[in-house]
C-alpha cells in the first residue's frame, strides 16, 4: 500500500480520536476535584487520566503523537514525491523535507517531553548564575529559548504551502478547502505559545492547559490535512 492511500485511511479516524481526547481532557479538567468511587473494579479516574492530553506517557500523549507523524508523513509526501504536474522550486522542495524532519522530532517530543525538559535545565542554570532567581520547575522557559525559531519555521512553511496551493487546479473546490486547513494550523499553532505564555503566569493548573493542547493537536491535524489535499490533488 502506498504512504499516501494510507495516510488518507487515517485521516477521518485521527480526526474522529482527537476530537474524542480533546473532550476527554475538558472532562477530566472538571471532575479533578470530584469524588471518585470503583465501580466494577475499575479505577475510573485513573483511566480519564490515560485519556487526558495534559498528561505524559498516556494514550493521549500516543495520540498527539501520531498526529504529528501523520502530518511528518504528509510533509514527507510533499518534499520527496514528484508527478510530472507538481512543479515546485527547489527551495520550497528542500524546506518541505526540513519541515517533515522536524514533524518527525516533535512527534518524538510529544512522548519525550524534551521541550519542558529543556526549560527546566535552563530554569536551573538561571537560578546558579543569578542566586535570587526563582526556580522554574515546570519547564516554560522552553518559549523564550524555542519559540521564536519554531515559530519563524512555522511562517516560512506556512508560506510555502500557500504557494503551493495558489498554484494547485482547483476541481470540486480543493483550493479552497486546502486553504482553510492551512488557515486553522495558521490561527491554532502559534495560539500554543501564547497559551503556555500565559500558563507560566499561574499557581496552580488551570483551564488554559487544556485550551493548550487543543490549539496544538486541532493545528497540527489542520497542517496534515493541507499537506493531504495537495498529496491527493497531485497523487504524489
Amino acid at each position: 500500500m502506498k504512504l499516501r492511500y494510507l495516510l488518507e485511511k487515517l485521516a477521518f479516524p485521527l480526526l474522529l480520536l482527537s476530537g474524542c481526547f480533546i473532550l476527554t481532557t475538558f472532562l477530566a479538567y472538571f471532575t479533578m476535584h470530584g469524588e471518585w468511587e470503583r465501580w466494577l473494579g475499575i479505577n475510573w479516574h485513573r483511566l480519564l487520566q490515560l485519556l487526558d492530553l495534559r498528561e505524559e506517557n498516556t494514550l493521549a500523549t500516543w495520540l498527539s503523537s501520531m498526529v504529528f507523524l501523520a502530518a511528518s508523513a504528509s510533509l514527507l509526501l510533499l518534499g520527496w514525491g514528484t508527478t510530472p504536474e507538481f512543479v515546485i522550486s527547489r527551495f520550497t522542495r528542500w524546506f518541505f523535507q526540513l519541515a517533515a524532519l522536524g514533524a518527525c522530532l516533535l512527534s518524538a517530543d510529544e512522548v519525550a517531553s524534551l521541550h519542558e525538559t529543556t526549560g527546566k535545565w535552563a530554569g536551573r542554570l538561571v537560578f546558579k548564575m543569578i542566586g535570587e532567581a526563582p526556580v522554574e520547575d515546570k519547564g516554560f522557559l522552553w518559549v523564550p529559548l524555542l519559540a521564536p525559531f519554531l515559530l519563524l519555521g512555522f511562517l516560512l512553511l506556512a508560506h510555502s504551502l500557500y504557494q503551493t496551493i495558489r498554484a494547485m487546479p482547483n476541481p470540486y473546490g480543493q483550493r479552497q478547502s486546502a486553504y482553510w486547513a492551512l488557515a486553522s494550523a495558521i490561527i491554532c499553532l502559534p495560539g500554543v505559545f501564547v497559551f503556555e505564555t500565559l500558563e507560566a503566569q499561574q499557581v496552580t493548573s488551570t483551564i488554559l492547559t487544556c485550551f493548550e493542547e487543543t490549539a496544538e493537536i486541532l493545528g497540527m491535524y489542520g497542517l496534515f490535512l493541507c499537506s493531504m489535499i495537495i498529496v491527493r490533488q497531485y497523487k504524489l
